[in-house]
């Protein structure tokens, strides 16, 4: 784990006060490397700044068509089937852009904007009214806010009662965009036209989420542009879908209680919290102030690769990152979402394990491995700037 954050260091090494956790950042940067360290932090996977984990790819059998990564979150975070319809392509490429058609929309990746508008709507509503904005309800109006109704100067349309409400509940200008009409009656219902969407009232579904939709423009731009919505067949291992499939994970088990523990001299007692890794014995303690809250056995680094001691503070919090790296023991590997990581110094860590259970003896690159959910305590439990005393020596060496 070599990569590290300039900026967190800084802060940590200038200030010494405790830092925001990082995987709470909303516009999460790649981390740049200052300093050697046992592992390299190739990336952060999207689901460590969410608080639900599922499968990164569904299949549709109503359409037949997969539903994957950027899109699907977008998909599911932003109304998902009330709002979007389910997807009539897989995702394709037009103009060079990574797009996917939907009964209701078109999704587009912008991967340079900012993450809120990575995904866009195709602007739909503009595009099939384009011949249109001679008619009455296109023309700009004159007027003001008032109770039930928000003005638009750039388009010079009111928004009004039920179509205001679910325009600001459900995504506002990033959704949908502008109103570009008025209200008005096409095919005996009253409607309205954005950018990106039409919306229509059904007073027959009055009071239930299907009272306002979204009309088929995705339908429509399929149909017009003439692009392949045969069904696919469903990849082998992909679940159809079912908002069943993704959770929120429970958090670790209370922690047993510890024996009586003795600190080591040295140790920072003085501290409210502090975490101690005990190289000889092949364990990990967490202290409030002198006395021991939870304990685990662990596993450091091999005679090779060993585990550094020192006192150091914890200056990043990933809930999964993708290490990689080299030792002249073992040669290279790579490690997709190590969860509960805590960084603490350069590129060492005391994070969780999944790929192997050989704890109480020393196994790691010169990280602190952890059984997974001891190290979700641990991580629950520390905030970031939480220090670290290492201590004794490395069997075998």
């Amino acid at each position: 784990m070599k990569y590290v954050f300039a900026l967190f260091l800084t802060l940590v090494l200038l200030s010494g006060s405790a830092i925001p956790v990082f995987a709470s950042e909303p516009d999460p940067v790649a981390p740049e490397p200052t300093a050697e360290g046992p592992c390299e932090l190739e990336s952060i996977p999207e689901m460590a700044f969410q608080s639900e984990v599922g499968p990164n790819k569904v299949y549709f059998p109503q359409t037949g068509h997969h539903l994957g990564n950027d899109f699907l979150d977008y998909w599911r975070n932003n109304g998902g089937i009330f709002r979007f319809g389910y997807p009539l392509t897989e995702e394709i490429t037009e103009d060079g852009r990574t797009v996917q058609y939907f009964e209701r929309a078109v999704f587009e990746h912008h991967p340079d904007n900012a993450a809120e508008w990575r995904i866009l709507l195709r602007r739909l509503g503009a595009d099939q009214t384009s011949h249109r904005r001679g008619e009455q309800p296109f023309q700009r109006v004159s007027a003001s806010d008032d109770t039930n109704t928000r003005f638009f100067e750039p388009t010079g349309h009111r928004l009004s009662h039920g179509f205001k409400t679910y325009w600001e509940q459900n995504g506002g200008l990033r959704i949908f965009g502008y109103p570009i009409t008025e209200e008005f009656t096409e095919n005996d219902r009253t409607v309205q036209y954005f950018e990106r969407a039409r919306f229509e009232w059904h007073p027959e579904h009055r009071g239930t989420p299907y009272e306002i939709l979204l009309g088929h423009l995705g339908r429509q731009a399929a149909r017009d542009t003439g692009v392949d919505t045969s069904p696919v067949d469903r990849i082998s291992g992909v679940d159809n879908y079912h908002p069943n499939l993704w959770y929120t994970p429970a958090p670790p088990p209370p922690a047993p209680a510890p024996p009586a523990v003795q600190a080591p001299a040295g140790a920072p007692t003085h501290l409210a919290k502090w975490i101690q890794v005990d190289l000889t014995n092949q364990r990990v303690r967490a202290w409030e102030y002198n006395r021991v809250v939870f304990t685990s056995t662990a596993a450091t680094g091999r005679p090779a690769v060993p585990t550094l001691t020192g006192t150091f503070r914890t200056y990043m919090h990933l809930r999964y990152g993708n290490m990689a790296g080299w030792t002249p023991d073992r040669g290279s590997y790579s490690l997709t979402n190590v969860p509960y990581i805590m960084y603490y110094d350069r590129g060492y860590a005391i994070h969780g394990t999944y790929w192997h259970q050989n704890f109480g003896t020393p196994q790691s690159a010169g990280c602190v491995n952890l059984p997974t959910a001891n190290a979700g305590w641990i991580y629950n439990w520390a905030p970031v700037g939480t220090t670290v005393y290492v201590h004794g020596r490395t069997p075998g060496t």
